[in-house]
This record gives structure tokens, C-alpha cells and sequence, in this order.
């Protein structure tokens, strides 16, 4: 009942978001010369990943408008030294009076008043994009979605589907540092940790083991949550591992698997940090929707067994002896990370 009660006042939000940017679509596009402009993103890491080219191609489209970035506060230091970005902030009330054109890419009620009592030129939001792509019975990757919300704005020539995250040169001493201290050689990174349970693979400790036989020190990562779990894990292996979890920010944490052989990790932000980072990133995914949120690049791939019960709401699941993330056996996951790294 209560996922009912959710889905409703989503559906009520995307409605509302919808009819409002109707509304505000008053500015000539090919006139409109912004001097500021307001992004909204209020999601998770991995959603934000999947969202950096649109602050690159609204950039150069607009070389003199001031970009205002309102995000979630743990993402903030994902976008720190975004180039394209004058303004960042997670609190609505560091925001100016009036903007030209706000992009609703993933906002809330909060952000639906903004607009109406900081009424711009222009509003484009990410609800009118999945409800036009809902009537083709089909919703693209997210990195495709977010295109599509500024496409209205964005030439051509202009438009990309190249996410990047900027390390700073902090951020790759630091990374550089973190090896040279621990004698560390060619490496993997793995992230055992999500933020539900049933998003979690159990066989990390014999991938681990596969990997150190091939030839890769094995370098763990996660939050400040996931130390105690990381610890459990290193504990059940015969050798010696790392773990920089709680000790590196996002963009820390890019520049250090940029410089790895491969990345394995569940449906979670760091996989898809990796992913946009150039590392060769495999995913292992049970609950979550399909190809929405598939790590995302050249080097990537995905562990997926889509029961009849996906995507569902990751807390109660209907087969519980066998959930889907465990139904992912060992030699599938050493057989993709084998074409991964012999492929790149």
C-alpha cells in the first residue's frame, strides 16, 4: 500500500512538473540568450554521473551564462571542479532571485515552487521527457534521458553522450600517492557494498581470491559505512588487500580506478563513477530496472538475471532462498571480467 501511495504522488509530481514547464515555454529558443541558468538534480550519485555532459554542452552553447548546480549534499564533491559550473549548492535558499531557464532534471515539490515564484524565460524538465518516452513503451539509458531534457537547447554539433568527471591534480596525487605508498602494481577495485541488500553479491572473497592469482592487487572501496564490511571481507582472505573506503572523496575516488585494470561492484555509485571514469567497469545487477542504469561506456558489462518480479522495490523480495543477485554464479563473473581484461 504504501508503494502505492508513492507511485501516486510521483505520477502527481510528474503531472504538475509537466504542465508547469508547458506554461513557462514562452522564450524564443533561437533568440534566447541566458545569462543564467539553473540545473536541478536531486538524486543519487550514479544519477548525477549520468548527468555531467549536460553541464559540458550547456557550457558551451551558453559560454557567458552563469550555471547554478542544486544537488544533494553528498554529491557535491563530485562536481567541485566541474569547469562548467559558476555556482554550486544543495540549499534552495543559496539560490538567486531570478533565472532565465531552470532544467528540472530530477527535482521535488520544493523545486516545483521555486520556478513558479522565480518564474524564468524557459523551463525543460525530465518528467516531460519519460512521459513522452513512456508512450513509445520504452525508456532510454539515463546518460540518453538527460540529453533529451536539454536537447531543445543544445545544436547539434553540440550534443554529446560523453559524461566526465574532473579530477582535479590533488586528486590524482593523491590516488598516485595511495600506490606508491602501498607498493601497489596492476590493480582491481572492487565495491561489495549497496545501499539495500538485496542489491549485494556474496561472492566477492572468491573473486577476490581469482583476481590476486591473476595477477591484480585487490583495492576496496566504499563509504564510512561500509569499513566494518570491507574489514569482514578482508579478513576471510589469505593476503593482503587495501581499502580506501571512508579515505577518498568521489573525484579522489575517480582518479584512483582510472588508473585500475577493472572494476567490479553492484548497482551502486561508484560503479557508475568508474564507468565515466574509463575503467574497465563490470556491473552486477538483481533488483533494479534494466538498461536504464547499466554502467555506461566502452568498457563496460553487466551481470543481469531479470526474474519476472523486476524491477520491484528492493526491500521484500518474492524469492528469498534464491534472490536474483545470488542466482549471479562465480564463472559468469570471472568469464566477463576474462573479456574485459583481455579487451582493453
Amino acid at each position: 500500500m504504501q508503494r502505492i501511495r508513492q507511485s501516486w504522488r510521483e505520477k502527481l509530481l510528474y503531472l504538475c512538473s509537466m504542465s508547469l514547464s508547458k506554461v513557462m515555454h514562452t522564450a524564443q529558443l533561437e533568440t534566447l540568450q541566458p545569462k543564467r541558468i539553473l540545473c536541478i538534480r536531486q538524486d543519487e550519485i550514479g544519477d548525477m554521473c549520468y548527468t555531467l555532459h549536460v553541464f559540458d554542452m550547456l557550457h558551451a552553447q551558453y559560454p557567458e551564462a552563469e550555471i547554478t548546480l542544486l544537488c544533494k549534499p553528498f554529491a557535491i564533491t563530485l562536481l567541485n571542479n566541474h569547469p562548467a559550473i559558476t555556482h554550486l549548492t544543495s540549499n534552495f535558499s543559496d539560490l538567486e532571485r531570478h533565472y532565465d531557464i531552470i532544467i528540472d532534471l530530477r527535482g521535488s515539490w520544493r523545486s516545483l515552487w521555486f520556478a513558479i515564484t522565480h518564474w524564468p524565460k524557459l523551463r525543460l524538465d525530465r518528467a516531460t521527457v519519460r512521459y513522452q518516452n513512456s508512450l513509445t513503451g520504452k525508456h532510454p539509458h539515463e546518460v540518453l534521458t538527460n540529453l533529451q531534457v536539454v536537447a531543445p537547447l543544445i545544436t547539434p554539433p553540440l550534443q554529446h553522450t560523453n559524461p566526465r568527471i574532473y579530477a582535479s591534480a590533488a586528486d590524482r596525487k593523491k590516488a598516485a600517492d595511495f600506490l606508491v605508498d602501498h607498493n601497489i602494481g596492476n590493480f582491481a577495485v572492487i565495491h561489495a557494498g549497496a545501499r539495500k541488500t538485496l542489491r549485494k553479491w556474496n561472492g566477492y572473497v572468491q573473486l577476490a581470491t581469482y583476481l590476486k592469482q591473476r595477477g591484480l592487487d585487490i583495492i576496496f572501496t566504499g563509504d564510512r559505512s561500509e569499513v566494518s564490511e570491507i574489514k569482514n571481507l578482508q579478513q576471510q582472505l589469505a593476503f593482503d588487500t587495501y581499502s580506501v573506503a571512508g579515505l577518498f572523496n568521489l573525484t579522489e575516488l575517480s582518479a584512483l580506478v582510472s588508473l585500475s585494470k577493472l572494476f567490479v561492484g553492484n548497482e551502486s555509485g561508484p560503479l557508475h563513477i568508474a564507468a565515466v571514469s574509463g575503467a574497465p567497469s563490470l556491473g552486477l545487477y538483481g533488483p533494479g530496472e534494466p538498461h536504464v542504469f547499466y554502467p555506461w561506456g566502452k568498457h563496460t558489462a553487466v551481470i543481469h538475471h531479470i526474474l519476472e518480479c523486476n524491477p520491484c522495490d528492493q526491500i521484500t523480495c518474492v524469492h528469498p532462498q534464491n534472490t536474483c543477485m545470488q542466482r549471479i554464479q562465480l564463472q559468469e563473473v570471472v568469464d566477463k571480467v576474462e573479456s574485459l581484461l583481455t579487451s582493453h
